[in-house]
């Protein structure tokens, strides 16, 4: 492992922890190619649905010829408050080129190049029932000293029969951290993001992460 390799395998490392430190509920960690003709990632990240929050470590290798300005966003619905920052060594060696973060757009992304994403996710409140986002038309009800809120007296009565079955659902099915080229529009990198309860993972007979 050349030099190069091994300042960015440390960098990666210590925003893992710095993510693990401040985890806000589940994290997950994702690594893929940035090319020309739509990346790939290695595999999906997988996190536990029913969080108030979520981390997520997206690294990724500029594949030549590729270079130019990307645009990140995270895609799905319902739609997630996100942040994204762009990983910094403590102490810059110089050792290791790194684009920059403007308003979630890479610039000046070069063949070879390799980048780390932190990004933080937040869900937006749902009814545990019907899984519809709130408004302001929604009614609170407290349950074990939580707060639910709830679309209708129906999603509230159903969920009063059975509160055991809604007090972990939150956000679940398949996002995407996608990777956009400024100038073409076209796609250099998809990072399927999928959201599973405790019943998707066992059925999968799956890992979690």
């Amino acid at each position: 492992m050349n030099i190069k390799k091994t300042i960015f395998f440390i960098l990666t490392v210590a925003v893992s922890l710095t993510a693990a430190g401040h985890r806000w509920g589940d994290s997950a960690h994702s690594i893929g190619l940035i090319t020309s003709k739509g990346g790939k990632a290695r595999h999906p990240a997988a996190l536990q649905s029913g969080e108030t929050g979520y981390s997520l470590i997206a690294t990724a290798t500029v594949i030549p010829p590729y270079k130019g300005n990307a645009r990140v966003v995270l895609e799905g619905e319902p739609k997630l408050d996100y942040k994204i920052h762009l990983s910094a060594p403590v102490v810059d060696l110089k050792l290791h080129r790194k684009p920059e973060l403007r308003d979630d757009v890479l610039y000046d992304l070069q063949p070879s190049d390799r980048i780390a994403l932190w990004v933080l996710m937040k869900p937006p409140v749902l009814d545990p029932v019907c899984g519809m986002s709130y408004t302001n038309e929604f009614s609170k009800h407290t349950h074990e000293g939580k707060d639910y809120f709830f679309c209708s007296e129906d999603c509230l009565e159903t969920f009063r029969q059975a509160p055991g079955r809604y007090q972990n659902v939150g956000v679940r099915g398949k996002y995407t951290l996608a990777f956009y080229d400024t100038i073409t529009g076209n796609s250099v990198l998809n990072v399927p993001v999928i959201f599973k309860t405790k019943e998707d993972t066992h059925d999968a007979g799956g890992h979690h992460h």
